[in-house]
């Protein structure tokens, strides 16, 4: 017997609850380490506000997609200033990083787990005018719910990673019964809108619009660069073993007119980089206890969350971290945006188009190891004007990319006005 979109989605929501312990066990062990009661009760579609006034209501699951949002987010909010605006994550991080940086007036809630109930109890409680959801997220049972209730649905700066395309099976039957309810598909490049075809997207509603993340945010300023007292070198969004590996770089390079400044991709891990770190010999300084660098000072652990911008601005030069390891490295365009030189190491998986594009212009520059690494930060400490001559070419290649966000408005009033 051929396997029916149904049994697809059958087979999907019996896996769900089957899956229910697990998943009821981890949202409570997420909600008491976050000390965020909302995010389990949330998850389960309850303790929602009850809104009555239509908002427009976006998805961001984690902190990367809700930083790319945030241009979108801004020029709504000065296009259509009545325009209510709804923000849900579904990581703990993002929601602190929502809670912080969303404008007034935009309120933040927890994504449902994708059960029938729990979605179903979202909608009936917020009741949207229309659903953004930013990149890759694909809700079968959410999706299924829209449709239903016919709230248009658009997935907004559209990619897929390499793992959801080679999906096989009864998974890949499921991509595409979820994509059959999606009013619009509008991917960040080419290729991009290619793969959500394959995979099962109808080719009439896939278009390229760009990448959303190359926009800065209309009307908002650059938070101002932070000053440390002496000129750094900022290891931003680092991963496990990258802080050590990047700490042995600056014990050999022995440059005390400059401080490392290492920003973790999660600072919960601190204790654990602290750890590694002791080994180095080096003075260590700790900004989530109020620690100010001296001169003896080498490394300063900027484990905060919301300033990373600062410290992007007030940088020498940016190393983007989850590319020494293989985490598929993170967004690269702020730094560009603020003219910073920026080197990323081999592992660039996730953000491949944006790396090459600055390679291509001479606007990054790409190490294969350590070795690498130790070697151009040392002709960036030594004033080597060519490192220099990345930042200058990052921010020109940024202000070519102006039109995207005005693309991505049209395509949002276009479904507003149906």
């Amino acid at each position: 017997m051929a396997w029916s979109p149904s049994l697809s989605l059958l087979g999907y929501r019996v896996t769900l609850y089957l899956l229910a312990p697990a998943l009821l066990a981890f949202s409570a062990w997420q909600a008491a380490r976050a000390a965020d009661s909302r995010l389990l009760w949330q998850r389960l579609g309850l303790l929602l506000p009850r809104r009555n006034d239509a908002p427009l209501w976006l998805h961001a699951a984690s902190v990367g997609e809700l930083m790319a949002a945030r241009p979108l987010m801004a020029a709504l909010r000065l296009r259509h200033p009545r325009l209510p605006l709804l923000v849900t994550t579904f990581t703990p991080t993002a929601a602190r990083l929502a809670r912080a940086h969303l404008p007034a007036g935009v309120e933040h809630l927890y994504l449902p787990l994708d059960w029938p109930g729990a979605v179903r109890r979202f909608l009936c409680a917020l009741r949207p005018r229309a659903a953004l959801i930013m990149e890759t997220e694909l809700w079968p049972n959410l999706f299924v719910r829209l449709e239903r209730e016919e709230v248009p649905l658009l997935i907004v700066n559209a990619r897929l990673s390499a793992r959801t395309l080679e999906a096989g099976g009864w998974i890949r039957r499921l991509h595409a019964v979820s994509l059959k309810r999606v009013d619009a598909v509008l991917a960040r490049s080419d290729p991009d809108a290619a793969a959500y075809i394959r995979l099962g997207a109808p080719p009439e509603r896939v278009r390229t619009v760009g990448n959303i993340k190359y926009a800065a945010p209309p009307g908002e300023e650059n938070a101002p660069p932070t000053d440390l007292g002496r000129p750094y070198i900022l290891a931003a969004s680092t991963h496990e073993d990258e802080e050590r590996q990047l700490a042995a770089i600056w014990r050999d390079l022995q440059r005390d007119d400059y401080l490392l400044v290492i920003a973790p991709r999660h600072p919960g891990r601190r204790e654990a980089i602290l750890q590694q770190l002791r080994p180095q010999a080096q003075e260590v300084a700790v900004r989530s206890r109020a620690e100010t660098p001296n001169d003896r000072t080498g490394i300063y652990l900027a484990d905060t969350l919301g300033e990373l911008e600062g410290f992007m601005a007030g940088a020498a030069l940016v190393f983007m971290g989850g590319s020494l390891v293989p985490r598929g490295g993170h967004n690269i365009l702020e730094p560009a945006r603020l003219g910073r030189p920026i080197l990323f190491g081999p592992h660039m998986d996730n953000f491949r188009e944006e790396s090459e594009l600055l390679l291509a212009e001479e606007a990054a520059l790409r190490v294969a190891d350590i070795g690498e690494l130790r070697a151009a930060l040392q002709r960036a400490l030594d004033g080597d004007p060519t490192i220099a001559r990345l930042g200058h070419n990052a921010r020109r290649v940024m202000e070519r990319q102006g039109e995207v966000l005005e693309r991505y408005l049209e395509a949002v009033a276009s479904t507003l006005s149906r």
